[in-house]
């Protein structure tokens, strides 16, 4: 029996993505990219049995998004001799996410490619130009825009975790990002970068509130700023709205935060009531409300960017300023655990027992501290990152 861990293939190294301009990219080396993650697709262990030297491509074309998808190995664990009745895992699961088809013949495959480029264009609106990128919005009304979009949507998969397909109605909003770009001729072409898709909530009693659902920058467009200039685009899109309350995220990955917190900082710090002078008095009603009237930033948004601004005026040299700043995060890092706390005693007060399930779930008042603590260092030094950026 053959070394079966030589059978065994993490998902993440055998998937390999390409975007294909033109015929030469197949053969180019350069332009890969691989998965970020592959669980949602290949299970917990993100591995894959029963191939030795497995490769998974799959080509898009980089307009349209058409795929080409090819998968080769050098043995097969079913085609072994006394394999003991070990069976290789479905490798194409994968063809499960590509919607609208794929194709398997390279030649095809490169023909529509050619074809379709001549023809490609954004879809929707225009919105804004950032150097050789342009961002546009669509409704899911827009014509043409749906199937294009379930080929976009397929790279979440990979790239963010929890993810799923969304139910087209008229309360989404996708931004799409394209970068425009001379071939091999001369001729324009569009190829797509990104897109962040925005579901519109009610807000009471007439107004509606944005809530950013997914945002992804395919990795050859990653640190180029297009996912700042994304952002921007879709806050600026909000702003100028009068019956848009505030723009909110959904389950925000570190990264998107990250970028979020950034560009967020960047405005509120020129805000009169996140002066130093107010910053140093505590988190105010007025900076919430300040934010939320310029800039559609919400409360709980705001309440981070004035910790973020604060750390960068507070001397940490200085015993009282600097307890007095952590102690500052640590209210709001603790207010979880004091609210299960609080109901807690609500029920026992009103006679009903706690499981002792229940109360082992929720750390002591030491096992807290300890917690808090650790919290509190990660918070700064994740926040010291974002003042070195603004």
């Amino acid at each position: 029996m053959a070394n079966l861990e030589n059978f065994v293939t993490e998902a993440v190294h055998a998937v390999k993505f390409k975007m294909i301009r033109e015929r030469q990219d197949v053969d180019n080396a350069d332009g890969c990219f691989s998965p970020e993650m592959a669980h949602q697709i290949y299970g917990d262990n993100e591995s894959i049995f029963g191939y030795k030297d497995l490769n998974i491509n799959v080509y898009c074309s980089a307009g349209s998004l058409d795929i080409y998808y090819d998968v080769s190995y050098s043995k097969k664990v079913d085609d072994l001799t006394n394999n003991q009745g070990l069976k290789a895992d479905n490798v194409h699961v994968i063809t499960e996410v590509f919607p609208n088809g794929y194709y398997t013949n390279l030649e095809e495959f490169l023909n529509t490619m050619e074809k379709k480029s001549k023809t490609f264009e954004p879809f929707g609106e225009r919105l804004c130009e950032y150097k050789n990128f342009e961002i546009y919005m669509c409704e899911s009304s827009t014509p043409n825009f749906q199937q294009y979009h379930a080929r976009l949507e397929s790279f979440i998969f990979w790239f963010i975790d929890a993810s799923s397909r969304i139910d087209h109605d008229e309360k989404w909003r996708f931004f799409v990002a394209y970068e425009k770009y001379q071939d091999s001729h001369g001729e324009t072409r569009y190829a797509s970068v990104g897109y962040a898709s925005v579901y519109l909530y009610f807000s009471y009693p007439d107004k509606i509130r944005p809530r950013i659902a997914q945002f992804l920058i395919l990795p050859p467009f990653q640190r180029k700023g297009v996912g700042n200039k994304l952002f921007q685009t879709i806050c600026q899109h909000f702003r100028s709205q009068s019956n848009v309350t505030d723009i909110t995220v959904e389950d925000a990955s570190e990264d998107f935060q990250r970028l979020r917190n950034i560009h967020d900082a960047r405005l509120l710090k020129n805000l009169p009531s996140y002066s130093s002078v107010n910053l140093m008095k505590g988190f105010s009603t007025k900076m919430a409300q300040e934010a939320k009237d310029n800039f559609k930033i919400n409360p709980k948004q705001s309440r981070i960017i004035y910790e973020i601004l604060r750390l960068g005026i507070t001397n940490t040299a200085n015993r009282v300023d600097y307890k007095n700043y952590r102690l500052e995060v640590k209210k709001r890092l603790n207010m979880n655990y004091l609210k299960e706390k609080r109901d807690m005693k609500r029920v026992m007060d009103r006679g009903f027992k706690i499981s002792a399930d229940k109360k082992l779930s929720l750390p002591s008042t030491e096992e807290n501290i300890e917690q808090l603590d650790g919290m509190y260092k990660e918070t700064e030094e994740y926040y010291q990152g974002v003042l070195e950026r603004i």
